[in-house]
């Protein structure tokens, strides 16, 4: 009776499982990191097969994985020539209308990416649950040789806001040994409280935020001889917001000279000097006296 019971829990625990795994979308080919479809790699050590690989890493509320899902990349690598377009496979549970999604490319382990494809609302739009869905990506012909990173992004149309994502290990073969590659850089929306909020949109009328999209900066990647090496990147801002100049200090503008004590002091004394000289000047000015009548008589009287 009791291995009986056992049977029972682990077959729910199986079925439970693959429902989980078909609940969202996840990227099936190249196979995504611990994808549990046959003919994918084991998983490195110390990792397990993700049987919720179609999960989202997040939503506009919280992250809860990080970009990629899982960061130990697989020992085993598809090699994948310069130029070529690769068929990607996704497994499709609910497919919530569609929506946005970005292919990348990183040489440095996720530090850096540029996105090599975009598609605005049609993506995964005829997709059916459990029924299989493709996207032809092609990589770009002057992708420099050496280990890359592959990654998806999906933001859904309809239903939590959330995001998807999911990174394949590959190799890129045939390319220059040393190169730049240019591109936007990915836009991580409903990811976070900080990030960038896409409301639902599953009427055509509806905004999606697509301008978001056609706003991303531009990354170019320079990668030296042997394609691990870290690239240097150069980020360029498209669309730059402008601050207005500063305007001149108001320091300058409103500095005010306090007038010196002494100036008060020698208007004072000055006003107090031509006082002085002009009270003393005053007596000195002299008319000559006028002759006394008595005189005038004397005088008269010895000429006579």
């Amino acid at each position: 009776m009791i291995f009986k019971n056992t049977i029972l829990a682990s077959a729910a625990l199986l079925c439970l499982s693959a429902m989980t795994a078909e609940a969202h979308v996840g990227l099936k080919t190249p196979c995504g990191r611990y994808q549990p479809a046959a003919g994918c790699p084991a998983p490195p050590s110390g990792q397990a097969i993700d049987y919720d690989i179609n999960s989202p890493i997040g939503t506009h509320d919280s992250k809860t994985f990080p970009i990629c899902k899982h960061t130990v990349p697989y020992a085993t690598r598809t090699k994948y020539a310069a130029g070529q377009t690769i068929n990607t496979d996704y497994s499709v549970g609910a497919p919530h209308g569609g929506g946005h999604c970005q292919w990348a490319l990183s040489y440095d382990d996720g530090k850096t990416w540029v996105v090599i494809k975009t598609m605005i609302r049609s993506c995964l739009a005829t997709a059916t649950g459990g029924a299989p869905y493709n996207v032809p990506v092609q990589i770009p012909a002057n992708a420099p040789s050496g280990k890359a990173t592959f990654m998806w992004l999906w933001n859904n149309a309809i239903g939590n806001r959330e995001l998807y994502s999911n990174c394949a290990d590959i190799e890129i073969t045939g390319g220059p040994a040393s190169g730049s590659l240019t591109g936007p850089e990915p836009l991580f929306a409903n990811y976070g409280t900080d990030s960038l909020l896409i409301p639902e949109f599953p009427l055509a009328s509806q905004p999606d935020k697509s301008e978001a999209f056609a706003a991303r900066k531009t990354v170019t990647i320079t990668v030296g001889k042997g394609g691990a090496a870290p690239p240097k990147t150069t980020t360029t801002v498209k669309h730059t917001t402008t601050k207005a100049a500063p305007k001149p200090t108001t320091t300058v503008k409103h500095t005010t000279t306090k007038p010196k004590p002494t100036t008060t002091a020698k208007h004072t004394s000055t006003k107090k000097a031509n006082a002085t000289k002009t009270a003393a000047a005053a007596p000195t000015k002299s008319s000559k006296p006028k002759p006394t009548h008595k005189h005038h008589h004397r005088e008269h009287h010895r000429r006579h």
